[in-house]
């Protein structure tokens, strides 16, 4: 009986809160482009550094978002990474602010690959601690931050379509998909951060290294609670990854 009042209470009150709360929707089309490196130095660690840029609008309308990391990777072993590293993020100008507003984020992560026949998978948690400088008006940026933890957590999968696998010149398909939580004193209405799905290929430009190109849906809500960005975003990105161990005899 208890269920049943409440399912009957849930069907009669759902409409009235989304009648309540309409929900606002703010479209963009973006081009993100990074260039990312990982260093290996020896066995056991490692160097991870990036640098990311997106643009705000119709694909070549101004700079949204640009993010600066460098960090520390430890290998356990060769299917098993560590890493944490500091990322500074400049937000550009929005809704009539006319300064860039940095946020701060170490963050720490730990990654995991296996390989299904010719198929590579992987799978990362990451841990970040957000600091976002408050902003007093539209042309002054305050001495204190708001601070949030983001929880983000990503699967991934890479398959060869060309004879040549992941040497030089070879092509893969890859698919992506990575949650994003927020949580902490701050946070009230947006625990969902957002969604990002990726669909796209490499292409080798060596052993090691590759051009990661393809089309990213991002799904995000807004920290009111009722508004949400939907972006399309083209992704341009090449890995970098050098590795100066010693060769072994």
């Amino acid at each position: 009986m208890f269920l049943k009042k409440l399912l009957l209470s849930s069907i009669v009150t759902f409409p009235i809160l989304l009648t309540a709360q309409t929900k606002q929707v703010q479209s963009a089309n973006q081009i993100w482009m990074s260039y990312n490196n990982t260093t290996r130095i020896t066995d056991k660690w490692g160097i991870w550094a990036d640098y990311q840029v997106k643009t705000k609008d119709a694909f070549f309308n101004n700079t949204d978002i640009i993010e600066k990391t460098l960090g520390v990777i430890y290998y356990p072993n060769e299917t098993i990474k560590l890493t944490a590293a500091f990322t500074q993020v400049d937000l550009h100008p929005t809704d009539g602010k006319t300064i860039i507003v940095p946020e701060y984020r170490p963050w720490q992560m730990i990654q995991w690959q296996a390989k299904t026949g010719s198929i590579k998978w992987s799978s990362w948690i990451r841990l970040e601690e957000r600091f976002k400088t408050k902003v007093i008006n539209n042309t002054t940026l305050g001495s204190d931050y708001d601070f949030s933890y983001r929880l983000r957590y990503n699967v991934f999968s890479q398959l060869p379509i060309t004879k040549r696998k992941y040497q030089k010149g070879a092509i893969s398909l890859v698919a992506s998909n990575e949650l994003y939580l927020n949580f902490g004193k701050n946070i009230v209405y947006n625990v969902f951060d957002q969604n990002r799905a990726f669909a796209g290929f490499f292409f080798y430009t060596s052993k090691r290294d590759f051009l990661q190109f393809g089309y990213t849906k991002s799904y995000q809500q807004l920290s009111a609670g009722n508004k949400f960005k939907s972006i399309d975003a083209v992704k341009i990105s090449f890995f970098n990854n050098l590795d100066f161990r010693k060769k072994k005899a």
